[in-house]
């Protein structure tokens, strides 16, 4: 009579080498991760604002963003329908925005905007 040999049962890998796949799991906890860090900004950032007797607004703003600070100082001042806002930031930069309400007709605003130095008029010199 002849005996057949049945077939060797396959052995599970044990390791994952044996499975082919890296012995890394980074994707565990990474929902976790996420609902915690993602969207979640490190930046420190300080502002005080005060106010003068005739309504000018004064408000200066500090951000540390790793190892840089970045500063910003603004005014604004309301004389009846004319806001005048003057922002200048760390980077040398004066932005003055000029807002006229009911200047042309009743209903319609008046914005100019202008900054200094402007970047695209050339060079500032001294």
């Amino acid at each position: 009579p002849q005996t057949h040999a049945a077939p060797a049962a396959q052995a599970h890998p044990s390791s994952p080498a044996e499975m082919g796949g890296p012995g890394l799991y980074s994707g565990i906890g990474k929902k976790a991760k996420d609902l915690l860090y993602r969207d979640y900004q490190t930046d420190h950032k300080f502002t005080l604002t005060t106010y003068t007797a005739n309504g000018a607004a004064i408000t200066a703003t500090s951000t540390k963003k790793a190892d840089l600070i970045l500063g910003e100082i603004q005014s604004q001042i309301k004389n009846k329908n004319i806001t005048v806002d003057v922002k200048a930031n760390s980077a040398s930069n004066v932005i003055t925005t000029i807002t006229a309400d009911d200047l042309a007709a009743p209903g319609l605003k008046t914005i100019l905007s202008f900054a200094v130095p402007d970047q695209k008029s050339g060079k500032v010199v001294p």
